[in-house]
């Protein structure tokens, strides 16, 4: 499913961002480890993060009405919760968030495998949805043990813009910084839970020698039952 955006015009604020995320531990710039993919086992809650920009920044504070609403998508459209607010906007905060959750502190006990969605209303208009799965393998993830998938092999290979065909493709482990368009990674796993459809959410992070973030490609891809090997292909970082 895609998530939907429905930006309405305002003279005071601009949507800007819906995302989703499960750990409650704060990253640099303010940030979440944001996912749209959640194992049942390991999830209590999970949370909505809305942000917007603020047309009256430097200007003057003012007061929003916000709802944030989740639905379960298994069967048909159930809503969950609704949780409206009234939310003070600071003239000094150019940008604003507002998170909440739902769910239950205990881990497995709320969330079972299945299709969900947030939306954000403000000001009573329906401005984004964002759409989330939750996954049961029927055991915890581990470090050592995935019970989701074993990663067989990850090539990397350089290109243009639109990719390479993959009977052309050459796979290399360095490369000309002067020559070099695009870095592709090509992954492909060995799907281990092979009994039912699932969705599997794929972060591929570049770092320079400095362990600083080059570029990142996120890609949801939905694994079909009974089907053993899956090959992944997210776009490559600009070098």
């Amino acid at each position: 499913m895609e998530d939907g955006y429905d930006h309405i015009d305002s003279k005071r604020f601009k949507f800007r961002e819906l995302k989703a995320y499960a750990s409650t531990e704060w990253l640099a710039d303010n940030k979440k480890k944001y996912r749209q993919v959640f194992d049942r086992h390991e999830t209590s809650y999970i949370y909505a993060e809305l942000s917007f920009y603020n047309k009256l920044f430097d200007v003057d504070d003012w007061d929003i009405d916000v709802e944030l609403r989740c639905f379960s998508l298994k069967k048909g459209r159930k809503q969950l919760c609704a949780l409206p607010f009234r939310r003070k906007v600071s003239k000094y905060d150019q940008i604003v968030y507002i998170r909440e959750g739902w769910g239950n502190e205990t881990e497995g006990a709320f969330w079972k495998k299945g299709t969900y969605c947030w939306e954000a209303w403000m000001e009573g208009e329906k401005v984004a949805t964002k759409y989330f799965y939750v996954e049961d393998a029927g055991k915890d993830v581990l470090p050592d043990e995935n019970p989701y998938l074993e990663v067989m092999s990850l090539r990397l290979y350089e290109g243009p813009f639109d990719d390479v065909p993959e009977e052309e493709r050459i796979y290399y482990k360095s490369f000309g910084s002067e020559e070099t368009r695009y870095i592709y990674v090509e992954i492909v796993l060995r799907n281990l839970f092979s009994a039912k459809d699932w969705q599997c959410e794929l972060f591929a992070k570049f770092y320079n020698n400095a362990r600083e973030l080059k570029g990142q490609v996120i890609r949801l891809q939905r694994i079909e039952k009974e089907r053993i090997l899956s090959k992944l292909l997210p776009a490559g970082a600009l070098m």
